[in-house]
């Protein structure tokens, strides 16, 4: 996977913007930059490229007072919501701890 999810993007943030920052670090991308409020995606052209933008940016470029996030994007259907709860009592039962 070749998406690429920009997150913590000022609202002042544009697509020429980002095409002014993957441009100075050098980093290849292919498609437009589809800017939202607080995010961004992004194609790139191959994994290396795509590994090359989380490496140089994420965390460490600033854009507008924000520091970029940069990721892998990941589908809706993808995502998952896991809770883990540890160092339960045995004497509790199941719902007792899941009441709240």
């Amino acid at each position: 996977m070749n998406k690429l999810y920009i997150g913590n993007v000022s609202a002042e943030a544009s697509e020429e913007d980002f095409e002014t920052i993957f441009e100075q670090w050098k980093i290849p991308h292919s498609g437009p930059f589809l800017v939202k409020t607080g995010y961004a995606f992004v194609d790139c052209p191959d994994e290396k490229a795509a590994m090359r933008a989380i490496d140089v940016l994420s965390g460490k470029v600033e854009l507008h007072g924000k520091v970029l996030e940069v990721e892998h994007s990941v589908p809706k259907r993808q995502r998952s919501c896991k809770l883990q709860i540890r160092n339960i009592p045995p004497h509790m039962q199941w719902e007792i701890t899941f009441a709240y």
